[in-house]
């Protein structure tokens, strides 16, 4: 079964997750196909097929699996998202580091 389509993702911001080194692979068992150091990623919902989201609030992703720059895909653990390129580093929230882990929605 494919991941679901998250639909586009602007003004976003990655963050960058510190693990420390004595409890990585407690993250990589937890995470096996998330990037390592582990980052996500938080933006505005643009528009979302599944309807989680409503189109112009703020989301936080799950951990990112491969991000590709040329195209903007993102896949996480659950979802293909399409960021919009031009906006990278415009998220109401700078890289907030592992202080990230306490947004909730």
């Amino acid at each position: 079964m494919g991941k679901k389509d998250g639909g586009q993702i602007e003004k976003w911001q990655l963050h960058h997750i510190e693990v420390p080194e004595e409890h990585l692979h407690l993250f990589t068992e937890r995470f096996p196909q998330a990037i390592i150091p582990p980052i996500l990623f938080t933006g505005a919902v643009v528009d979302d097929p599944t309807g989680r989201w409503v189109p112009g609030h703020h989301m936080r992703s799950t951990y990112i699996i491969s991000l590709d720059r040329k195209t903007g895909i993102v896949e996480t653990q659950n979802t293909i998202y399409k960021l919009d390129m031009k906006t990278e580093n415009q998220d109401i929230f700078p890289d907030m580091g592992n202080k990230v882990l306490s947004v909730f929605y």
